[in-house]
């Protein structure tokens, strides 16, 4: 090995904090080197204009883990049809390990964080905002694994890559529309949603508790309500809101509950702006018939593509950046197809 060529591979030892023959078997595709030490090894090359052909980072398939919530709503539900549907597009390119986790038992969802099945290269969660959540998927940062938070951020987790809408936009949103919808200086708003413990849940509170406050401060709000996405529950809030005080002039619910929502307002015979989350076939057929006003989608088809996306780009296995970007969409009744 000449001289010029072997101070080019100290350096991308050094760069990588690598030892040279690891550089050597990386760019030579010889022996076993581990996925964190082979993408350390090349993106170092490429940074120091290695003057030679690179091999792939990729080396086999790359795997990537799904943790998602078990949950029964049309979000989840399209979210993981669309999943399956990126899996089959790119089976010759990644395998999806989809997992799930009860909302009730957090634990379970450290033990999947925690104790991978196989090697991975690529984390996808939907997580309560903890702080053991935030301290597992640290450790899992610091090891190398890229780290992408699904439709809900976490607060203070440098390091991973959140995809999904502005949710405190979403709920500045509700309160816009609701404000100018009512155009009135009074009344009473049930605020539901699905559980705090969720960072998206957080911010689409405050954004439209905000709104309301800037814009409608005679507004008097009953909530929040925390339903767990249930239908009983939010069947038992709105009863509750109705059988007490003035009459309920508009609901915003941040997450799913609808069918118990509609069936508590038919039981009282009352029809208050109803503004909520995510299209749906059930929605489609309230906004229909005029029980709901309006409906917040945020896109989780997109959610999915750019995920997927952005682990193949970080992976190297696609050198252009990710441009998809999930939509915050306004559904109302003028809107749906035939």
């Amino acid at each position: 090995m000449d001289s010029d060529k072997k101070k080019g591979l100290l350096e991308v030892a050094a760069l990588a904090g690598v030892s040279l023959s690891t550089v050597d078997r990386v760019l030579n595709e010889r022996g076993s080197v581990s996925d964190l030490k082979r993408r350390k090894v090349l993106t170092a090359a490429k940074a120091l204009g290695l003057r030679r052909l690179l091999p792939s980072p990729v080396h086999g398939l790359l795997r990537f883990d799904l943790l998602i919530v078990e949950s029964h709503t049309d979000h989840y539900r399209r979210l993981t049809v669309a999943f399956h549907h990126q899996a089959r597009l790119l089976r010759s390119r990644l395998v999806l390990q989809h997992q799930t986790w009860n909302d009730q038992s957090p634990e379970r969802l450290l033990e999947f964080i925690n104790q991978p099945r196989t090697s991975r290269q690529g984390l996808i969660v939907v997580a309560h905002d903890s702080r053991a959540i935030r301290a597992a998927l640290k450790a899992q940062i610091a090891r190398g694994v890229p780290v992408v938070l699904l439709t809900s951020a976490l607060s203070g987790l440098d390091g991973a890559t959140y995809i999904g809408i502005d949710n405190r936009v979403a709920g500045r949103t509700a309160g816009r529309l609701l404000s100018q919808w009512q155009g009135q200086a009074s009344g009473r708003v049930l605020l539901l949603t699905n559980s705090l413990l969720y960072h998206a849940h957080r911010q689409r509170v405050e954004g439209f508790l905000q709104v309301l406050s800037e814009r409608a401060p005679g507004m008097t709000v009953l909530g929040p309500v925390e339903c767990h996405d249930d239908d009983a529950l939010t069947a038992r809030a709105v009863r509750n809101a109705c059988a007490t005080g003035a009459q309920l002039t508009a609901i915003y619910n941040t997450g799913a509950g609808s069918a118990g929502i509609h069936q508590a307002l038919l039981g009282h015979g009352v029809n208050p702006v109803w503004i909520t989350h995510e299209a749906s076939q059930q929605h489609a057929g309230l906004l229909r018939e005029g029980s709901l006003s309006l409906v917040i989608d945020q896109d989780p088809e997109g959610q999915a593509e750019a995920a997927i996306q952005h682990l193949l780009h970080v992976n190297g296995d696609i050198e252009t950046p990710v441009l998809i970007a999930p939509q915050l969409r306004i559904v109302i009744d003028e809107t749906l197809s035939e």
